[in-house]
């Protein structure tokens, strides 16, 4: 048992330890478009191959009015327990500064596979992803209110996270709501924020996890506008977007070398558990 615990060990720490990513810098790969999985170019900018590394990742961040799109793939990072690390999480948000509305989408993937952060990898992620959403119906919400005092504001507390509720009203600047789905029920956060830096905001983001196909949902709201953090307008927030990820059409698409990292780390997770015992 020891000797099998031991190749597992060895052979995951050689996979995790002797990467070689993709290195295109953010700098170089800026268009003045949506990219889609249709359009995305076959070849990035100034990239190179960073060898020695124990993961990589890619980063797209879309933005609206201007229209623009950035592209960056990354080599390097710290390492982290597999049960605690997803491995791509799509957020759309839409901000109001008090100047404007800003609209904003990114997708953040993390892999621990030789080259698993190409542009083919990338290509084959944006195809897997729906994400799509009508935020702008909900701006009203978001206005900004000079006249703004805490007892607009909602206080509720439904979460195995920490969660203020008896706060001082005088000193918020804005009302807050995040709820988030690990397992079922959903967890709700409302209160307020103090912070003197206002943008009132709504925010979707999933987190998907390829070594169990599992996915964790958050969806927040801070704004200025009487009971705007109610627990209805989480689900407005939810039925305005819908982020979902194929697994099957991503993990099965090209090469299995995703498909094997998901079986060595589940296979190292059950002989952990089994060690420990």
């Amino acid at each position: 048992m020891l000797f099998l615990f031991f190749i597992l060990f060895q052979l995951f720490y050689s996979i995790q330890s002797q990467l070689t990513c993709h290195n295109c810098p953010r700098g170089s790969n800026i268009f003045n478009t949506i990219i889609t999985a249709d359009t995305i170019p076959e070849n990035l900018k100034d990239c190179t191959l960073i060898s020695e590394q124990m993961e990589c990742s890619i980063h797209v961040t879309w933005t609206q009015n201007p229209n623009q799109t950035i592209l960056m793939l990354m080599p390097g990072g710290e390492r982290n327990k597999i049960s605690n690390r997803y491995n791509l999480q799509n957020t759309i948000t839409l901000t109001n500064n008090g100047s404007q509305l800003q609209w904003t989408k990114s997708l953040e993937f993390i892999c621990s596979t030789e080259q698993c952060n190409s542009p083919i990898t990338l290509k084959r992620l944006l195809k897997s992803l729906k994400s799509d959403d009508s935020f702008y119906t909900l701006s009203q919400l978001l206005e900004i209110n000079n006249q703004f005092h805490g007892n607009l504001c909602n206080f509720f507390a439904n979460s195995s996270m920490p969660c203020e509720t008896e706060m001082d009203q005088n000193t918020c600047k804005q009302c807050a709501t995040q709820e988030y789905i690990e397992s079922k029920p959903v967890e709700v956060c409302s209160n307020c924020v103090m912070d003197d830096i206002i943008e009132n905001f709504i925010t979707r983001q999933v987190k998907f996890f390829m070594n169990n196909r599992e996915r964790h949902d958050m969806w927040m709201i801070e704004c200025q506008q009487r009971g705007c953090n109610a627990i209805e307008t989480g689900d407005l927030i939810r039925q305005k977007s819908d982020i979902q990820f194929d697994f099957d059409l991503f993990l099965n698409n090209g090469n299995n070398k995703f498909k094997d990292i998901s079986s060595i780390c589940l296979l190292f997770l059950v002989f952990m558990k089994i060690f420990y015992l």
